[in-house]
């Protein structure tokens, strides 16, 4: 895992990503798709190229980059889906975009705001942790759900959990 430490030249992407998920609780996963209401009922197409884990404050947005190979992490104000070139041409299409709330699924209905009790970062040789970019994450919410975040998938960023990323290190190993 990437050292939390700030470098010598001050914090880096990734360790003010890392200190924000162990201050902050997270209270949401947000994914965005299109609505397409070309169907006799409207149906929401999940576009996750982009996911955000929402916390008390702010978000933590992911982006799948470097051809679905690599995960940029930044600690965000607030969730936009502006600069993702498939979302403005959904909405140049006439389509709408929403965005999908998964914490009821991922956590159960007895939720409000989750403690990070342990985050893992997975790199390569393609990542670039000082700059906020790894191979997938992981993270630990009060001591017993995982979230497991890789963007290898062909449709952008899968949200997994702690089974997930035990396949993951078994075919990639622990550091990918």
């Amino acid at each position: 895992m990437p050292p939390s430490s700030p470098s010598p030249a001050g914090p880096t992407p990734w360790s003010v990503a890392e200190d924000v998920l162990r201050q902050r609780r997270v209270t949401d996963v947000l994914v965005p798709g299109r609505i397409d209401r070309d169907e006799t009922i409207s149906r929401f197409a999940p576009q996750p190229l982009v996911v955000f884990v929402q916390l008390d404050d702010g978000a933590l947005r992911l982006e799948s980059v470097g051809g679905y190979g690599q995960l940029a992490v930044e600690v965000v104000d607030r969730v936009g889906l502006g600069g993702v070139d498939l979302f403005a041409a959904i909405e140049e299409e006439g389509d709408e975009l929403a965005l999908a709330s998964q914490g009821e699924q991922l956590f159960g209905d007895s939720w409000d705001r989750l403690r990070c009790t342990a985050v893992r970062a997975f790199t390569d040789a393609d990542s670039k942790p000082e700059e906020g970019v790894l191979k997938c994450l992981a993270l630990e919410l009060e001591a017993r759900y995982w979230l497991f975040f890789d963007p290898t998938w062909p449709f952008g960023i899968r949200i997994g959990n702690a089974e997930d990323m035990r396949r993951w290190e078994s075919e990639h190993g622990e550091d990918g």
